[in-house]
């Protein structure tokens, strides 16, 4: 399904690059922490002065390699490609499709609230409706349809994105997937998110109305099955107006003051409400558009390394506007640089901090990471961000 997104496939001839690519080990497959390898594909030009040999490829590796280097990280590589050595490795990946296939439609059947991010109609009929082995096999049930509401994504050609099978990807309640707009309820993904890591399941990452969860080889029938049901268990949750402190306990207990008497259903509006009144889907969008993006006036380099001098003041964001960025920073997730050195603080990059400087005092517990953004408590006991620019 997946072979032609590899550049490491292509046929290439003597007119063609040199092909690099590094991927991701640790994630999703067999590696520790931080580990990742790098592919060279480049015979095709063997004998070319741009041809790159081992002597020159390794120069390059310890250049930039720890003289102490952890040697598990190495071992972990060589049983990592032992694993996926030939057809072995092949029916690993295809049985972890089928697994997330079957679990998507187990969520389909049981949920009300929670949706795979996937075609709902395919020719006429109902995703769910196909055989696990048709949809399998078959990529257009995971492709990203120009114009269809589903997805909602503009600006690219046909068959160029496509939903990757082994990445399950769930929307929640909140937003009108048909016409874009806020419903008059939601399901932040946050509470979801925390609420499964009450309950021993930790997602990969959430945001505004999505949830990730990354599947690989090791997942099994009965830990995904175990995923539904607490999916479907929340749902219930919500539809019983449980209470907080029953369904959120660490979250409870570090806010008592704040969340007593509180019910899960009345988090969930509250914090639903908070990104309808700043329009967060909308900045978050606005964000990473090339018609919105920050001014650019000075070289990131040069920013940067007038912040290492101490050429710079720490100022609120809130009064920001119109200076430079001292610092590149992001909200996690989606983990993304909205402002980089050198660019001009303003629009709507200000205005989504601002919103979410207004979530970490409204909802206290349910803080994003953010990285070149700094959380100061004032006087008054209310958290205020900030941030370096240039003087």
């Amino acid at each position: 399904m997946m072979a032609d997104s590899s550049p490491l496939l292509l046929e290439l001839n003597e007119n063609d690059p040199g092909i690099f690519v590094t991927q991701l080990v640790h994630k999703q497959q067999a590696g520790f922490s931080q580990t990742s390898q790098i592919h060279k594909k480049d015979n095709h030009i063997r004998g070319q002065a741009r041809f790159c040999p081992h002597k020159r490829l390794n120069n390059a590796f310890m250049l930039h390699a720890s003289t102490s280097p952890f040697y598990p990280l190495f071992a972990a590589l060589d049983i990592n490609a032992k694993i996926h050595e030939g057809e072995s490795g092949r029916r690993l990946w295809a049985e972890c499709v089928e697994l997330g296939i079957e679990s998507r439609k187990a969520i389909l059947a049981r949920c009300k609230l929670f949706r795979p991010f996937i075609p709902p109609v395919v020719d006429g009929k109902l995703w769910q409706d196909y055989p696990t082995s048709v949809l399998a096999s078959d990529r257009r049930f995971f492709s990203f349809e120009s114009g269809a509401k589903w997805h909602g994504f503009e600006g690219y050609a046909a068959d160029q994105y496509f939903v990757d099978p082994c990445k399950l990807l769930l929307t929640t309640l909140g937003i009108n997937a048909e016409t874009g707009e806020y419903s008059d309820f939601g399901v932040p993904a946050t509470i979801l998110a925390h609420y499964l890591r009450e309950n021993g399941i930790v997602p990969e990452k959430c945001d505004l109305n999505s949830i990730l969860f990354l599947l690989t080889p090791a997942e099994s029938h009965e830990k995904l099955a175990q995923l539904v049901a607490m999916l479907a268990q929340f749902e219930q949750h919500i539809e019983d107006d449980s209470s907080l402190a029953e369904v959120l306990p660490s979250v409870y207990n570090k806010y008592p003051v704040r969340y007593r008497d509180y019910t899960l259903r009345q988090l969930c509006q509250e914090m639903h409400d908070l990104y309808v009144s700043f329009d967060v889907k909308d900045l978050q969008k606005a964000m990473f558009r090339q018609q919105s993006f920050p001014s650019v006036v000075m070289n990131p380099q040069d920013a940067h390394s007038a912040y290492i001098r101490g050429e710079v003041e720490l100022v609120r964001i809130r009064d920001a506007e119109g200076r430079i960025a001292a610092e590149g920073a992001l909200p996690y997730p989606p983990g993304v640089l909205c402002v980089v050195p050198g660019e001009v603080w303003g629009g709507a990059v200000q205005r989504y901090f601002l919103a979410l400087e207004e979530g970490v005092n409204l909802l206290p517990g349910f803080s994003p990471e953010l990285q070149g953004v700094y959380s100061e408590t004032d006087a008054d006991g209310m958290k205020r961000l900030y941030g370096y620019v240039l003087k």
